[in-house]
């Protein structure tokens, strides 16, 4: 698996990615919006065979934070490193841009999501009731882009 930082020319297979693997619909607007809105925080990781298996695209927030705004890896290949290989490479250049804190919103349904990130260093911050469009709640979770816990 290749990780590397996505740009114009994979738009089409993050959307693919996104929207094929999400809950919600988020519209070729939205994904566009964040690609743009910080070109250095956009991932993607393909096959050797350059087939697009996962995606993360973050945003850059005030105060020395970032957040994770879409990530999605392809059901066939989760369990396989690859969500961890994009959130490290995310990690590193959160820490390269100088935001030191990594944000994310995670369905409280979504058990094999929370599982992940707990796994990879982020804690409970809020609950969010009626976060999604249709109603869904969500835990809003946080973590520091080195991947060390403050003292």
């Amino acid at each position: 698996m290749i990780v590397r930082q996505a740009g114009e020319k994979d738009f089409e297979k993050i959307c693919s990615i996104v929207n094929g693997n999400l809950d919600d619909y988020f519209s070729p607007d939205v994904i566009a919006f964040f690609m743009s809105q910080w070109p250095q925080g956009q991932f993607i990781a393909e096959d050797v065979f350059g087939n697009a298996v996962g995606a993360l695209c973050g945003s850059k927030l005030d105060g020395g934070r970032a957040s994770i705004s879409l990530f999605a890896v392809e059901a066939p290949f989760r369990g396989e490193g690859i969500g961890g290989m994009l959130l490290d490479a995310f990690r590193r250049r959160c820490f390269m841009d100088g935001c030191g804190t990594i944000q994310l919103e995670v369905r409280t349904t979504n058990g094999p999501a929370i599982s992940f990130y707990r796994k990879r260093g982020f804690e409970f911050s809020e609950n969010l009731p009626h976060f999604y469009g249709d109603g869904g709640d969500a835990y809003r979770m946080v973590a520091f882009s080195s991947g060390c816990r403050a003292s």
